[in-house]
């Protein structure tokens, strides 16, 4: 799109926002294409193709539109709010802007970021990234503001049945089975839960545990999250601004159970999955599930979403000698609060995020810490480094929503992320200097993540590798806590830990922080190996750029996963929710296609 002189940014955006729609309701595709720049990103968040997607280059782009069941009616786009000048890293200078936009069936809303060239004596702009996403269903608006309840009870001669009375027979599912069983009552469970539950689709999230939050309140003392609580609000009930910038696990725990209470969740704690198998004639779910009193259930909801998060199954290695070991052995995952290992020697076997807190919480109570470094970690600092990942939510905290956020964080694809990371971590590198230096000092092995491109990308394709420093790497600078680094653990010996080098040392007690087993594993366990091997791998970034399996369709109809970090499940499982909600009601194709094949 070719500027004219002295053209506003606003007409600027206009102008390619009229010749995108031109070319697509023109059916154009190629010239809808030719609007991005050769290097550029389009993403679809359901709004055109029903999935997922990115696709990269014009030729990419044109295909990719060219197959979405709604581009041809895409219409009606229209500039939100002002455009504003920014910057994308190397990329330079761009122009961005929100917009929405209309096609048959739904509303949807937008990103786009434009650079300028200059092309025979002209300016010209062109999309390095742009966003389509989906946000209402045009016949099923969520239950959000004019849409919510309106109906007022009024007294009859024989009584009415008042608010809670309606909602523990909703709660008990006595006479109906849910249209959706999500799996895992923790922030992502919960989350989908409520958007599920704001487009009126009947919804039950089971858990195994005793109390809504005990999958925080029950893991080790020290833990808090290690992003800004900027980052990480629920849906439609964000944290008082009271609350502290890192929030501690059983202030979070207990504000999940509040949470589920106040958006009229059904919850059935103490209660387990047993079986689960999916008839695709009559496309629904047969589950039994196993209630607290020791009774079972059998229901056939239309769709199941796994929500267990990404760290399902831990993953406990076999050691020599760990049956004689008189000591205890533990694994990060379990419960332990009652930790008294004070005067103790602890052999921590992990430096991720986990090894790291526990590590620091032993120290802090007067044990002999000793981290056993299988690889390389990544580290950074919380603030300043850490913090710059999260500026966008930090600097606009009660100034503009966070939808609004999490759309232009949505807007820049996985893809470009990591050619943006590689700067970015560089710059946090050497922030961290003076912490990195003394790290390797103390024998602690270091690296930048893959391709240099930090410890984000790491969260992305392993969710593993990295901790953001809370205090732990200063007692490793200073000596109390040691590590162990280039070694591995040969076996146990009595009450003494032999590493592979041939040394020894003498050791009270062994904490297992070696991370979780793929998250298809986890599958493989509740659901058995027909879906598991259809599904695929789980997490990490697919060929096609999108994280594999998780949050929209999968290969096995009716099933679908979230988890991850708070940002991510908020952000994304209102994608799932109105997906299912579109297969519900007969809005979308139920297959998934293709590429969504096992990698």
């Amino acid at each position: 799109m070719t500027e004219a002189p002295s053209t506003s940014l606003d007409d600027i955006v206009g102008g390619w926002l009229g010749a995108f729609e031109q070319s697509l309701s023109s059916r154009n595709f190629n010239a809808a294409a030719e609007l991005f720049r050769s290097d550029g990103y389009w993403r679809d968040l359901l709004a055109l193709t029903w999935r997922l997607q990115t696709f990269r280059g014009p030729e990419a782009i044109g295909a990719g539109l060219r197959a979405a069941p709604a581009a041809g009616g895409l219409h009606k786009l229209r500039l939100e709010g002002a455009a504003q000048p920014g910057q994308l890293g190397q990329f330079g200078e761009t122009i961005d802007a929100l917009f929405t936009f209309e096609t048959a069936d739904a509303l949807g809303c937008g990103v786009v970021h434009l650079t300028p060239s200059d092309q025979n004596g002209q300016r010209q702009y062109k999309a390095l990234a742009a966003l389509t996403s989906l946000s209402t269903l045009k016949a099923f608006p969520a239950k959000i503001g004019p849409h919510r309840e309106r109906s007022y009870m009024r007294a009859t001669q024989n009584g009415s049945k008042n608010w809670l009375d309606k909602r523990i027979e909703a709660a008990r599912f006595e006479d109906r089975d849910p249209q959706v069983l999500v799996v895992g009552a923790g922030q992502a469970g919960l989350i989908v839960a409520t958007e599920l539950g704001q487009l009126g689709v009947d919804t039950l999230v089971i858990d195994r545990e005793h109390r809504i939050g005990d999958s925080w309140r029950k893991r080790y003392h020290s833990l808090k999250l290690h992003n800004e609580a900027a980052m990480n609000h629920l849906p439609y009930m964000p944290f008082p601004p009271t609350w502290p910038v890192y929030i501690p696990k059983d202030k979070l725990a207990n504000w999940l159970e509040f949470y589920a209470d106040a958006m009229e969740l059904n919850v059935w704690t103490e209660t387990t999955l047993v079986s689960a198998s999916y008839d695709a004639a009559s496309e629904r779910w047969t589950v039994l599930l196993k209630r607290e009193d020791g009774g079972e259930r059998i229901m056939h909801p239309r769709h199941v979403v796994m929500a267990t998060g990404i760290s399902g199954v831990p993953n406990i290695p076999a050691i020599s000698g760990a049956n004689t070991f008189p000591g205890p052995i533990y694994h990060s995952t379990g419960q332990n609060d009652d930790l008294d290992l004070a005067a103790k020697s602890v052999l921590v076997i992990g430096t991720g995020t986990s090894a790291h807190d526990i590590a620091q919480d032993l120290c802090l109570q007067g044990a002999e810490v000793t981290m056993l470094q299988r690889s390389s970690t990544t580290v950074v600092s919380v603030e300043p480094s850490a913090a710059m990942m999260s500026r966008l939510y930090s600097a606009n905290e009660g100034i503009r929503p966070i939808g609004e956020l999490d759309l232009i964080n949505a807007s820049v694809p996985y893809d470009l992320l990591r050619q943006l990371s590689g700067p970015l971590s560089r710059q946090m590198a050497d922030a961290d200097r003076d912490l990195l230096d003394g790290l390797r000092k103390a024998g602690f092995a270091l690296d930048n993540g893959e391709d240099d491109t930090g410890f984000f990308m790491k969260i992305l394709r392993y969710h593993s590798g990295y901790y953001l420093n809370v205090g732990a790497s200063e007692l490793i600078i200073e000596g109390r806590i040691k590590v162990r680094s280039g070694v591995g653990l040969e076996k146990l010996d009595g009450k003494c830990a032999v590493f592979t080098d041939g040394s020894r040392l003498p050791v009270d007690a062994v904490v297992l922080a070696t991370g979780y087993r793929p998250q298809q594993e986890a599958v493989r366990r509740m659901f058995g190996d027909a879906i598991a091997d259809l599904v695929g791998p789980v997490w990490g970034l697919g060929e096609d750029g999108e994280l594999r399996n998780m949050f929209g369709p999968t290969r096995q109809e009716g099933f679908y996963i979230v988890g991850g970090p708070m940002v991510l499940t908020r952000s994304y499982s209102r994608y799932t929710a109105l997906s299912i909600k579109a297969e519900l009601e007969g809005l979308s194709a139920r297959r998934p296609p293709d590429r969504l094949a096992a990698e």
